[in-house]
């Protein structure tokens, strides 16, 4: 009878233990979560915002720098300063991008149009001047 007392508390500790470090125990694991269909939608469109968003900033600055320095709008903040903040605009948002494409599992819900990584190379007015 002790032998059957001492297996099952066995069990019931070894049991435990599972549930606590997330083989059994649902919410801890993360490869479920990091999948989950429900939230492909969500990282799908996701990558597709940034990468819009590094797109509308190349042409923010292709703009930027079609217009003349003496322009109007240049009075606050020189055109320099301007073509500068949307460079590092868009500097943010391609390491967003890049860090988010390294994820594990994020990138198995990008669409497959879209690059793994972004350079600012990629974008035609970030070298230009």
């Amino acid at each position: 009878m002790k032998i059957f007392f001492g297996a099952l508390g066995f069990v019931l500790l070894f049991g435990v233990i599972l549930f606590a470090t997330g083989v059994v125990g649902k919410g801890c694991n993360q490869a479920v979560t990091a999948t989950h269909i429900d939230d492909a939608t969500q990282v799908y469109e996701e990558f597709q915002s940034i990468y819009n968003s590094c797109s509308k900033l190349n042409t923010d600055l292709g703009n930027m720098q079609a217009a003349p320095s003496d322009d109007p709008m240049f009075a606050q903040f020189s055109k320099t300063q301007r073509v500068l903040q949307i460079k590092t605009q868009l500097n943010r948002w391609v390491e967003e991008y890049n860090a988010k494409s390294k994820m594990w599992g994020r990138n198995l819900w990008k669409s497959p149009k879209l690059p793994f990584e972004l350079k600012v190379d990629d974008f035609s007015n970030y070298n230009n001047k």
